[in-house]
């Protein structure tokens, strides 16, 4: 092998396994507190936070995660506000049940992901 070859990683990550498995643990957590979110809305808020701040370190699979979270704070934030300016209509209702199967649907399948080792393929997505 030529010592001035450049190396290529072949594992998935390029950080040590005890900060893999410690990323890995925290965005498992904001799972469950996204899972439990739509009952209080605080436990995404501090999701969503801790996501902000892992992102940057974490491995790029991860890091897919935390996005996935991030984006699905401000989409169900946004869900929030529109059923709020609705809800005299009668329709604001709904949206807020509606929104809340999308984030618990976003939450399990995310979760799901994550416990299969797998990056989220496109964690911008509207949908899941």
């Amino acid at each position: 092998m030529n010592a001035d070859a450049p190396q290529t990683e072949t594992s998935p990550t390029t950080h040590d396994p005890a900060t893999t498995d410690g990323d890995r643990v925290l965005a498992v957590v904001n799972y469950i507190l996204f899972l439990v979110g739509p009952a209080n809305g605080v436990t995404m808020i501090i999701a969503a936070i801790l996501a902000y701040v892992r992102r940057p370190s974490a491995a790029s699979w991860l890091q897919s995660h935390f996005t996935y979270q991030i984006y699905t704070l401000w989409i169900g934030f946004a869900i929030f506000l529109l059923g709020l300016l609705t809800f005299w209509l009668l329709i604001g209702f709904v949206i807020w049940a509606l929104g809340t199967i999308w984030v618990v649907v976003r939450a399990a399948v995310g979760l799901v992901r994550l416990v299969d080792g797998r990056p989220h393929p496109d964690p911008r997505a509207l949908l899941f």
